[in-house]
């Protein structure tokens, strides 16, 4: 209690003395059209549920990976909070708010968005791209928890349809998601691990735009039933218009992908609802996306933290349902991404923000906001979110820059397939004539200008 009354004080200061307004729509907002990082700060209507349901699951201790699995994990790796997320700090962490927000320079902004790219119509169709995610998932894309479509405790139908076996059900629910829209899916047993051990959530009193300093609540996440399996899913994203990063053009693939998270991540656990198993779907809301989907086989771990599959790259958007029916798990697929990653670095040199190491991996980060444990390149989130205020909207430069991000072409199949060759050189010859190329070059103001006048 004494630490909240500090938060408390430390935050009506703050309001008091002018510096900051911590109101959740002002913070990371990036102008009069909702954009991608003011979509991430949105809130979300459906209240969360009033008790805890289970019993907090221990961490379990898990072994460093080998070369067949690409999950690289060491005992040292423990649940998560959700609060210590970069979305979720501006409920509490003041000094790091303020920080973000006495930094933005105004003139930079107006400028520009006098820039192709950053026009009314570009920001309104970055509106429209989010607008089925802001209805029925609000806030769930900085972590809000039990929106309206990522609910935990739908209807369940009482009738169950029967399978063969697990691998029957497996099958089916796989061709259900593939229909439904998913690009990718992959099944995965479920790990308390990759669960938040708390989270946190937003409390509104009367209208929700109230000023001041937000008020929450921490709890743990307890659902209605213990999840057995994950299904996981990738929406593949715009490749025309996120290589238009950074610009609100990016901002509405970002959305646009979002959107469609939460289209196929609801209608699939409506579908296993519908089967008589009690399901429900989440996105960035309860637990880690990119080691359930690693886990799954969708892709291995990139350098910029993000997935990267095989048919689209980092250039996906990751939804998962939890479910008590049991599935039977892919396996994890290793087809080079690691190693390449070592020698490639082109995300690197393309973040305007430098957050993205161009090291070796580590075991652990340099914030909070970094889950130590897992060896990986531990990318720096400030430094990420100040980039975004600074820009006036959300960023995809490491998504543009990777020399995954292909459409599914044959040339690109044939690429991936050689990037899997161990041979270091290879790896670095082949970064460098993607770029030579003209692939995953970032800033294109030419692309930006053109878009609206192509067929």
């Amino acid at each position: 209690m004494e630490k909240e009354e500090r938060q408390a004080k430390k935050a009506a200061e703050i309001e008091q003395s002018g510096k900051i307004s911590m109101n959740r729509r002002q913070f990371m907002k990036m102008g009069a059209a909702a954009t991608a990082s003011g979509a991430l700060m949105s809130v979300t209507g459906h209240a969360a549920p009033s008790k805890n349901l289970a019993t907090k699951t221990a961490s379990p201790s898990v072994s460093l990976g080998t070369k067949d699995n690409p999950l690289r994990i060491t005992d040292k790796c423990k649940r998560m909070p959700q609060k210590n997320t970069i979305f979720s700090r501006q409920l509490w962490d003041f000094e790091f708010v303020q920080k973000v927000e006495s930094s933005v320079d105004r003139t930079s902004l107006d400028e520009l968005r006098k820039n192709k790219g950053w026009t009314g119509l570009d920001e309104a169709l970055d509106e429209a791209a989010w607008a089925v995610d802001h209805k029925f998932a609000s806030g769930s894309e900085g972590g809000q928890p039990h929106s309206m479509a990522y609910a935990w405790d739908e209807h369940v139908r009482r009738q169950k349809v029967t399978f063969k076996d697990a691998a029957d059900a497996s099958k089916k629910i796989k061709k259900a998601a593939r229909y439904l829209g998913a690009s990718l899916v992959g099944i995965t047993d479920y790990n308390p691990l990759w669960t938040y051990s708390e989270l946190i959530k937003e409390k509104f009193e009367g209208e929700s735009g109230q000023e001041g300093p937000p008020k929450y609540e921490i709890f743990i996440p307890e659902f209605p039933f213990v999840p057995k399996s994950v299904v996981v899913m990738a929406v593949e994203m715009d490749y025309r218009t996120i290589a238009l990063s950074p610009s609100s053009l990016e901002g509405a693939a970002t959305g646009l992908g979002y959107s469609h998270m939460c289209e196929v991540g609801y209608s699939v656990a409506t579908f296993i609802r519908a089967l008589g198993y009690r399901a429900f779907a989440n996105g960035n809301d309860v637990s880690l996306s990119v080691p359930y989907a690693i886990a799954a086989g969708l892709g291995e771990l990139g350098r910029h933290g993000m997935l990267i599959t095989r048919e689209y790259g980092p250039r996906v958007r990751l939804v998962k349902v939890f479910t008590e029916l049991e599935l039977v798990p892919d396996p994890p697929k290793a087809f080079g991404v690691w190693e390449f990653c070592k020698n490639c670095k082109r995300c690197a040199d393309a973040c305007p923000s430098k957050a993205i190491s161009d090291g070796e991996p580590t075991l652990e980060g340099n914030t909070i906001s970094n889950n130590p444990g897992a060896l990986k390149w531990y990318i720096d989130p400030e430094k990420c979110i100040q980039f975004w205020r600074e820009n006036g909207s959300d960023c995809a430069n490491c998504i543009t820059a990777c020399p995954y991000n292909k459409l599914a072409t044959w040339p690109h199949r044939l690429s991936t397939s050689v990037a899997a060759l161990p041979v270091a050189p290879l790896h670095s010859f082949l970064a460098q004539l993607d770029g030579q190329v003209g692939f995953g070059n970032i800033d294109n103001k030419k692309g930006n200008v053109s878009f609206w006048d192509e067929d």
